[in-house]
């Protein structure tokens, strides 16, 4: 039995969305011994797949094949991870850095709230008060 690449990986949830799975096989994030796959190859069990998301590279073992996405408790049914923990401290790494140089975008409020309005005019009166 035999499955294709894309649909591998997005029904062992790799990637959210099938369309994400085959952009990564097209720009060459995912390999098996070095060599690019292409979305349409048929895996085999067996095959170890180095994938790249991001900061994060994974090299996952095919065991099986599943009709349908899974449910998370059941992903490891389908391939074995081979992850070495160097590649995982070292997306964490990354990860904390980007943080603190660039904050989430829901920790950046774009508009000042009541008590920093408040603020804010008590600050700008007292400004003018000492020019005048």
């Amino acid at each position: 039995m035999s499955q294709r690449a894309d649909k591998w990986l997005h029904h062992v949830r790799v990637f959210k969305t099938r369309t994400l799975a085959t952009q990564a096989c097209a720009r060459g994030n995912v390999t098996i011994d070095g060599q690019p796959v292409k979305a349409s190859r048929d895996l085999k069990p067996t095959d170890v797949l180095e994938v790249v998301r991001g900061d994060l590279r994974l090299r996952l073992r095919v065991i099986a094949f599943s009709p349908q996405r899974l449910s998370p408790p059941r992903v490891t049914e389908f391939y074995e991870n081979l992850t070495p923990l160097e590649w995982i401290q070292r997306a964490s790494e990354l990860r904390r850095e980007r943080e603190l140089i660039q904050p989430r975008a829901h920790e950046v409020v774009a508009k000042p709230d009541k008590k920093q309005l408040r603020d804010l005019r008590k600050f700008w009166e007292e400004q003018n008060v000492g020019e005048g």
